[in-house]
């Protein structure tokens, strides 16, 4: 390879960092809250996760709970939630625009088949014993500036968060379009 192949070279790569350079840096995460059980509600209610552990580019508002796209591209999406095995009825949705795009659930939690066997046959461990149910489940959606994406309780159910955050919040660009 000439001085003039690897000059050409050169200016490929470089023109290829500023593009990336340019690019916008967009990822956060957050937890829900401190205070234990939220719902169950009457209506579907807008979770606001008030707990944030990263918001690079500020696109996540911790007042409303909805995450603002700002650019047009595809974000990847995740959330987990936990409630305790007790609750018949623990569930959660992923908005988009104020549509449901993802619905998770989990119906009767305490049934006596989600008692681990540990606990069926040495239920003197049960004291000593905090159980949890988790969901978990993402997406990877495609957005236009100003789309927004978030996390809504649905009517008659609930979640649990506390000091160890247990129901997260989580999302990305993967990349611009």
């Amino acid at each position: 390879m000439d001085a003039k192949d690897r000059l050409t070279t050169s200016e490929k790569e470089i023109e290829s960092l500023k593009k990336n350079a340019e690019q916008p840096k967009v990822a956060f995460s957050v937890a829900l809250t401190d205070s234990g059980f939220m719902g169950p509600v009457s209506v579907d209610t807008n979770l606001v996760y008030t707990k944030v552990i990263t918001n690079v580019g500020q696109a996540y508002n911790h007042i409303t709970g909805f995450f603002t796209a700002p650019a047009r591209g595809v974000y990847y999406f995740r959330f987990t939630t936990r409630d305790s095995p007790n609750s018949h009825y623990m569930g959660i949705l992923l908005c988009k625009n104020g549509e449901k795009v993802m619905f998770v659930q989990e119906y009767d939690c305490g049934a006596p088949s989600s008692v681990p066997t540990r606990l069926k046959h040495e239920p003197q461990m049960a004291p000593t014993m905090t159980m949890m149910a988790y969901l978990s489940s993402g997406a990877s959606l495609q957005l236009e500036v100003g789309d927004v994406v978030n996390m809504r309780l649905p009517a008659g159910y609930r979640v649990y968060d506390d000091l160890d955050n247990h129901t997260t919040f989580t999302g990305f660009l993967l990349f611009t379009l």
